[in-house]
């Protein structure tokens, strides 16, 4: 089966139930994301404990290649999935301890990395190809609008009445609203079949143009990975910020997200996946060269937006090649094994980042500018990308005729892939 040709049967309706379910996925990542690690900071939690919260969504990812054993078949088990991911977060109340942290964490990206693989499949389905791009973009806008605005106003609200208080808060909403997927209706793809390990490698590794797009983002994304237990030392340590503070931060890159989706969109409609990569790529370095080098918090802000055009861009440029490289069929498979491949990075690089830190061998100032200059390498082989049309993948998995460009969708800073890190 090849993605769907035209508009399926109650667009309108599916659509608003998958921004709805975005939405709930963005709430999520705000708190878990943008929250925790300040709140994990302030609890005690020294640079190795940081950089294992840290990686919770790549050992998510890692595990999400048995989504085709263990993960949803249907639309009703992706919004049951996602809501008990959420309301997971809950466990912050009742246990407010460091390693409970750690495990909610994992939790909520389970239920995510889970989901991911066939919520690619479904949206091939109910979104007609020729306009698949716009409506991948509305999907993202939406989850990005929810990351910054809950981030804002989760950081506010934890300033007043705590941080484990705010997240339980925020986790009921977005359950609330992440369980909308359950209602998304596709009567031609009722479920997906299983696959293997095996077969979820095979399908990312058998393309030649996915696999240098995976090494590209294997060193820039790792960059971006391993700097992410370093934020906090610079937000805490260095310039003693507030959790409303940090919240206006990851609400400024929310908001930089938020409205590039649709230009980044738009722009690989017409040229392709490679452009995105690139520019994203070279944002995603700046970014990261202000956060080393910030002396104050408006450089943060610079920083968050940067690095939100950046997400915007490289998400939509790795889905955009996924979705070109590969058939309806094989897209859910190809989508476990870039999340086992990048989940192997990304368990790794803020373990490195986070031993070097407290080891005492670099401050987090040279730690960021370490991790600068791994996803500069990463930046520079975006642009050995071809520059040419992609080549579509016929529906029985042959080479098949070039047809236009059509884009993509994702979520977070060195990350993608529906709302997982990548």
């Amino acid at each position: 089966m090849e993605d769907s040709a035209a508009p399926s049967p109650g667009l309108t309706r599916n659509l608003s139930l998958d921004v709805a379910s975005a939405v709930g996925i963005g709430i999520g990542v705000a708190m878990v994301g943008a929250l925790l690690p300040t709140i994990a900071r302030r609890a005690g939690l020294d640079a190795l404990g940081l950089a294992v919260l840290a990686a919770t969504p790549f050992v998510a990812n890692l595990l999400g290649v048995f989504a085709g054993w263990f993960g949803p078949r249907t639309s009703r088990q992706v919004g049951r999935i996602r809501a008990a991911g959420l309301i997971s977060l809950l466990g912050l109340v009742l246990v407010p301890h460091p390693l409970m942290m750690i495990a909610v964490a994992l939790s909520f990206w389970l239920s995510v990395s889970f989901t991911v693989p066939f919520q690619m499949r479904l949206q091939g389905t109910i979104y007609p190809r020729s306009t698949w791009g716009r409506y991948i973009g509305a999907v993202g806008m939406a989850r990005a609008a929810a990351v910054g605005l809950s981030a804002l106003l989760g950081g506010a609200l934890a300033d007043r009445m705590g941080g484990p208080q705010a997240i339980a808060l925020g986790a009921l909403i977005g359950a609330g609203a992440a369980v909308a997927a359950s209602r998304i209706r596709a009567p031609e793809l009722a479920t997906t079949p299983a696959y293997s390990v095996a077969g979820s490698l095979r399908a990312l590794t058998s393309r030649p143009a996915l696999r240098r797009v995976a090494l590209a983002q294997g060193f820039w994304g790792g960059g971006l990975i391993a700097a992410m237990p370093l934020y906090a030392f610079v937000q805490v340590d260095r310039l003693h910020l507030s959790l409303g503070e940090v919240g206006l931060i990851g609400a400024l890159g929310g908001v930089a997200t938020t409205t590039s989706y649709m230009a980044w969109g738009a722009l690989s409609d017409r040229r392709g996946a490679h452009l995105p990569l690139r520019l994203g790529g070279l944002l995603g370095v700046v970014s990261l060269i202000a956060y080393a080098l910030a002396p104050a918090a408006s450089v943060l802000w610079l920083a968050a937006i940067l690095g939100g055009l950046a997400n915007a861009a490289v998400d939509i440029g790795i889905q955009r090649s996924i979705r070109d490289h590969t058939t309806l069929e094989a897209r859910a498979p190809a989508m476990a094994g870039w999340n086992a491949v990048t989940g192997l990075r990304g368990m790794a690089a803020p373990l490195v980042a986070g031993t070097l830190l407290g080891s005492g061998l670099v401050d987090a100032a040279g730690g960021l500018l370490l991790c600068a200059l791994v996803s500069a390498a990463g930046a520079v082989l975006y642009f050995r990308l071809p520059a040419g049309q992609p080549d579509r993948v016929a529906a029985e998995g042959r080479p098949g005729p070039v047809s236009l460009p059509e884009p993509a969708q994702g979520i977070t800073r060195g990350t993608a892939i529906g709302s997982v890190p990548s």
